[in-house]
């Protein structure tokens, strides 16, 4: 192998090493974060104890009829702008530039 294919092989590994130690270190961030009251570093307990033990009436909890009826509206209302999403994309890849 040349000398600068041994060059891009050992810069391809450095960057992969790198990006997996970024992606393990942010996924270790995202399990110790709190959430804050938005002013100050501090954490609104209040909030969060009336808001665990409140069940909200407009989602249904758990496997029942009701909660996957939710789930699968929800689905399709995602699918339904990422079907939007693709057919602007393929419009926009076989626009012609004008003259």
């Amino acid at each position: 192998m040349s000398k600068t294919g041994k060059m891009i092989l050992w810069i391809v590994i450095a960057i992969i090493v790198i990006g997996g130690i970024w992606w393990w270190i942010a996924d270790r961030g995202n399990v110790a974060t709190a959430p804050s009251n938005g002013t100050s570093g501090e954490i609104n307990t209040t909030s969060t104890e009336n808001t665990s033990t409140t069940a909200s009436t407009s989602y249904p909890q758990g496997d029942s009829d009701q909660s996957i009826n939710q789930d699968v509206t929800n689905l399709n209302a995602q699918l339904s702008g990422l079907n939007s999403d693709n057919a602007s994309v393929t419009q926009s890849m076989n626009d012609q530039s004008a003259q």
